[in-house]
């Protein structure tokens, strides 16, 4: 038996493709961050490197995002909570900041968390996929001596960033945006995600409905592929 232990947990969905969102409001997006940047030309510097422009706080606050902002709200009740568990009537997801970035040709982030939050993500907004990939690095050791290369036993995570994608991670998720090695601009707005108790802490805690402590156990066929155990009833067999 294969046992999955301490999983990352990150919800990825597609907003244009799934029909949430159409080119229209992504264009008037990418509208929206070329007049702040031309606003405030200079930007920030945080994790951005080089040419990367990044914006001041404040995106979630901005009239034209109200829409992505509510349907990144939306994602977080529907799909994590979910799997979390948590009762939405006790507690309340915030927006804690958001901000826009935009890389140009060599921009990129460097390697860093995102403190004092619970989730983080980031919406692409113009990404034809080329322009350098997220990459989530896993900073937990899985081994400590010699060990031979296993796709399986991957110490990073490699994303290709599309318009319109939206990625949800734990903040603690050490990550990254690799070099934009084309001459276009990739468009994004990145967020933290806070919790807000609404009356007792405790009532608030998870619990997920159909949990079992073994649902992340899976088997091999003689292929290798992995078979999902749970619910069968011989899962210890």
């Amino acid at each position: 038996m294969i046992r999955l232990l301490f999983p990352y947990v990150c919800i990825e969905r597609n907003l244009l493709e799934d029909g949430a969102i159409n080119e229209d409001y992504i264009k008037l997006l990418k509208d929206s961050m070329d007049g702040m940047r031309k606003k405030d030309p200079v930007g920030r510097n945080v994790s951005n490197q080089y040419t990367g422009w990044q914006s001041d706080d404040g995106c979630e606050s901005h009239p034209a995002f109200a829409k992505i902002i509510r349907l990144i709200k939306d994602t977080f009740n529907k799909e994590l909570l979910d799997w979390t568990g948590h009762d939405i009537t006790k507690l309340q997801i915030t927006m804690g900041n958001s901000w826009a970035n935009i890389n140009d040709n060599t921009a990129w982030n460097a390697p860093h968390l995102h403190n004092g939050c619970w989730y983080s993500g980031v919406f692409y907004i113009h990404a034809d996929g080329d322009e350098g990939q997220f990459m989530a690095i896993d900073t937990a050791p899985k081994v400590v001596s010699d060990f031979p290369h296993s796709p399986r036993e991957q110490q990073s995570f490699r994303m290709a960033p599309t318009t319109g994608k939206l990625f949800l991670f734990p903040s603690a998720l050490m990550h990254m945006v690799e070099p934009n090695l084309t001459d276009k601009d990739r468009y994004s707005i990145s967020f933290n995600m806070n919790v807000s108790y609404l009356g007792d802490r405790t009532s608030a805690f998870g619990d997920p409905k159909g949990y079992h402590p073994d649902e992340l156990t899976f088997t091999t066929d003689e292929n290798g592929t992995l078979i999902h155990l749970f619910p069968k009833t011989d899962i210890n067999n």
